[in-house]
């Protein structure tokens, strides 16, 4: 089984996954691999992410025909894939590797400016807020977040599918006028990040109280929450294996 760490912008991607006639971070991926091994390759991968939303470091596998090596593999790929997108290693791995279900965890970074203005040359990496964020109310939010949880609240409905999650850490920081959420869990369901987001940052204005977030959830009903946050400032950190 064969590794590729990538990274990526997400804006003009629709998501990772392939879709019919669409810019897609696989259909990319795919193509280019398939022009350096000369067949058709399909891989999986550890976060489908959506349209809008970035990598700094997704992983996908894949069975290669011949030994992938560094070498000969990283600097093919990158002259045949767009500038938004880059292959950061390539290696063989164990025959039962799995890019989804041999990751323990995922982490997400979610960046927003609080600024009374908006900055064009951050708009494509982070969601910009004008309102006064209260970052201890955040974090008080976010503590109800963490665990086990059915996040159906704050899942995009998905028929059939369980919605519960073990969320391993969740916290607000800021630097100036940049505010950040790094949540870790061990896996994530759609648009789960974004829209804890949302509910954060509806707490962090004073739409909502923390102490509303555990019955929030209680709920498993997506309509008391609070939507969800712009893709563009969400970003796939690191994957754990």
């Amino acid at each position: 089984m064969a590794r590729l760490d990538l990274a990526y912008d997400g804006t003009d991607f629709y998501g990772y996954a392939r879709q019919p006639g669409l810019r897609t971070v696989q259909g990319e991926i795919e193509a280019a691999l398939a022009v350096v091994f000369h067949a058709p390759i399909e891989t999986d991968v550890a976060g489908r992410t959506d349209a809008g939303v970035h990598a700094r470091q997704q992983v996908v596998s894949f069975t290669a025909p011949w030994p992938v090596t560094e070498r000969r593999v990283v600097g093919r790929l990158n002259r045949l894939v767009p500038p938004d997108l880059v292959v950061l290693s390539a290696s063989d791995t164990d025959p039962d590797f799995h890019a989804r279900f041999s990751a323990k965890s995922r982490t997400y970074k979610y960046r927003i400016l609080n600024a009374p203005l908006p900055d064009p040359l951050l708009r494509r990496t982070q969601w910009h807020v004008p309102n006064e964020l209260d970052l201890d109310s955040m974090n008080r939010a976010a503590v109800h977040l963490l665990g086990q949880h059915d996040f159906s609240s704050l899942c995009r409905r998905s028929e059939g599918r369980s919605r519960e999650r073990t969320v391993l850490s969740a916290a607000w920081t800021r630097s100036g006028d940049l505010v950040e959420f790094s949540v870790t869990a061990v896996a994530f369901c759609h648009q789960m990040v974004r829209s804890m987001v949302a509910l954060c940052v509806d707490v962090g204005i004073g739409k909502k109280s923390a102490a509303e977030v555990p019955a929030i959830l209680a709920a498993r009903n997506r309509n008391v929450a609070s939507g969800a946050a712009p893709p563009q400032g969400l970003t796939l950190w690191s994957v754990a294996y």
